[in-house]
């Protein structure tokens, strides 16, 4: 089987991760992963590395089945330190942080409606407070972490844990002694330009 062909086998799984989300937002980002094949969308952008060792970590414990295939097709995906580029985190933060957008406007494979990705968050870290106009959901997928929103207590997810956050909801994650990695999705107003970080 080729790295390709992981790659998209693992969109197809992440359309059926979100579709059990079962809400109007993971059946439309399920929607438009299934709309993607290999035939129409290879060859991939070059991809760019970032906090490779804290992938490896996340993905290694206590992993979602998926965890397997993604661990195999890391070279191909295209990830970023988060906000680093932009400015819209702090450095201190961004470095310690990474993620990628699989398919969206900025995506590997573009999709003007969604955006949907992974997110790898470094042990010992508060990523703190920030709130934007999409709807999101995180599905845990490695390693551990505590989640807030709004004022509800912080709650330690793992493996196999939805986090959905309702649009312009304020939240939190911070890790301890690990590391996680997630897969996330943006559907409704998905443009970063009402992100903002206040905490």
């Amino acid at each position: 089987m080729t790295l390709y062909k992981v790659f998209y086998d693992v969109l197809a799984d992440l359309a059926d991760l979100f579709d059990a989300e079962n809400r109007m937002g993971g059946h439309e980002a399920a929607q438009e992963l299934r709309k993607i094949h290999d035939k129409c969308h290879t060859p991939l952008l070059p991809a760019n590395q970032a906090l490779p060792g804290v992938v490896q970590s996340a993905l290694s414990l206590n992993p979602h089945p998926i965890c397997e295939k993604i661990s195999k097709i890391t070279s191909l995906i295209d990830w970023h330190h988060s906000g680093l580029e932009n400015g819209m985190i702090t450095a201190e933060i961004a470095k310690r942080i990474a993620t990628t957008e699989l398919i969206g406007p900025d995506g590997m494979v573009y999709n003007d409606t969604v955006r949907v990705g992974l997110f790898v968050q470094s042990a010992g870290l508060d990523y703190v407070t920030r709130r934007h106009a999409a709807e999101e959901t995180f599905i845990m997928l490695g390693g551990s972490g505590y989640w807030q929103a709004d004022d509800s207590p912080k709650t330690l997810c793992k493996s196999g844990d939805m986090i959905h956050h309702p649009s312009d909801t304020p939240h939190i994650s911070i890790t301890k002694k690990q590391p996680f990695i997630a897969a996330w999705r943006w559907t409704g107003d998905i443009g970063y330009d009402k992100y903002t970080l206040t905490g």
